[in-house]
């Protein structure tokens, strides 16, 4: 059994500071990925994205994100994305506190689970708690399969229902691979998710 775990922790009381992480998850057993965050200066940026990818009952991924706002003018994203087959679990739990006087505060938390069989589950617990009245917060979570009208479109045009199942998975996760701001770093990123994927063919 693979077990790990790894714990972000972030505070910053200089204006105009920024902060990015973006992790990858794959294979496994049991997994957590915290991360702890607290914008106390003013214009500060944080951008916290993931991508995980599971197959087997034996995997459980959990990603943990807590960022607060103490400043004005602050901005911050979360975005992940899991990829679940054959009984895989992922959990995310996500928390934007926005404090009293953090006026102006820029907040985006959006997590998604693509299940590619139907004993997968995924667990969502996104949360807002806002003190101040001048902010853009938003929040989502969704859970779906692959979208069967794009899969149809993909094997009328000759592609294999395995290989059209690869590409819109890594449609689906390319939102979260966006985050990557290095070009290099998102093509090897995109490479090992798609390696992945060809030796978990059915």
């Amino acid at each position: 059994m693979i077990v790990g775990r790894q714990l972000i922790f972030f505070r910053t009381f200089k204006k105009k500071a920024k902060f990015k992480s973006f992790t990858l998850t794959a294979n496994g057993a049991l997994t957590r990925n915290e991360c702890v965050l607290d914008l106390s200066g003013n214009e500060c940026a944080a951008h916290v994205a993931g991508a995980s990818v599971g197959d087997g009952k034996k995997f459980h991924h959990d990603d943990t994100v807590f960022i607060t706002h103490d400043a004005v003018a602050c901005e911050s994203r979360q975005v992940f994305k899991k990829v679940l087959r054959n009984g895989a679990t992922g959990v995310f739990q996500g928390k934007i506190l926005v404090k009293e006087g953090a006026q102006k505060t820029d907040g985006y938390q959006i997590s998604q689970s693509l299940l590619l069989d139907d004993d997968s589950q995924f667990l969502a617990k996104p949360e807002l708690e806002i003190y101040a009245d001048d902010v853009a917060c938003s929040h989502g979570s969704t859970s779906g399969t692959i979208d069967e009208q794009a899969l149809f479109y993909l094997c009328s045009r000759g592609i294999s229902k395995n290989d059209a199942t690869d590409m819109l998975t890594l449609a689906f996760l390319a939102e979260a691979v966006e985050e990557i701001e290095n070009e290099n770093i998102a093509t090897i990123i995109v490479k090992k998710i798609s390696a992945w994927l060809s030796r978990r063919k059915n």
